[in-house]
C-alpha cells in the first residue's frame, strides 16, 4: 500500500470547491431561537451596533461599577470570561452577517453566551451589561 498516494487521493477529493462549501455550511434547524434567546440575540447585537459594545476591547463588555467591587481574583475570571463572550458575539455577529441564523450553530452560540453570562452573574452580581 503507498501511502503518499492514498493520502494525495483523499486531499484530491477534499479540495473541491463545492465539497468544501458544502462542508462549511451551518446545518439549518427549522426550529429556530425561543423566543427568550431571539431577544436576548437581539439586545446583544444592538449594543455592538450602537457602540455601546465593542468586539475587541472586553472592558466595554464588563459593567464597571460591578467590577470595582471585585477582588483581584474574581476580576481575573471576570476579565476571562469578556474575552471568551466577545469571541462568540464576533461569531454570531459573523453567521448573522452571513445569513446562517437559524442554524444549530447559532443556537447553540447564543445559549452558550445567555448560560454563560448567567452562570457567571450568579457569582459575581451584574458584571456584563448585556
Amino acid at each position: 500500500m503507498d501511502i503518499q498516494r492514498d493520502e494525495n487521493y483523499q486531499k484530491t477529493v477534499y479540495k473541491d470547491d463545492s465539497t468544501q462549501q458544502e462542508l462549511n455550511t451551518p446545518l439549518k434547524d427549522d426550529s429556530g431561537l425561543s423566543d427568550e434567546d431571539q431577544i436576548f440575540l437581539n439586545s446583544v447585537l444592538s449594543m455592538v451596533e450602537d457602540g455601546s459594545i465593542d468586539l475587541y476591547k472586553p472592558e466595554t463588555l464588563i459593567n464597571q461599577e460591578v467590577y470595582g467591587a471585585l477582588d483581584d481574583k474574581l476580576k481575573g475570571a471576570a476579565d476571562l470570561e469578556a474575552v471568551n463572550i466577545l469571541a462568540s458575539i464576533r461569531e454570531l455577529k459573523d453567521l448573522k452577517e452571513n445569513g446562517f441564523e437559524n442554524t444549530f450553530q447559532m443556537k447553540n452560540l447564543v445559549e452558550r453566551v445567555h448560560n454563560t453570562k448567567k452562570r457567571i452573574e450568579q457569582e459575581k452580581g451584574d458584571i456584563f451589561i448585556i
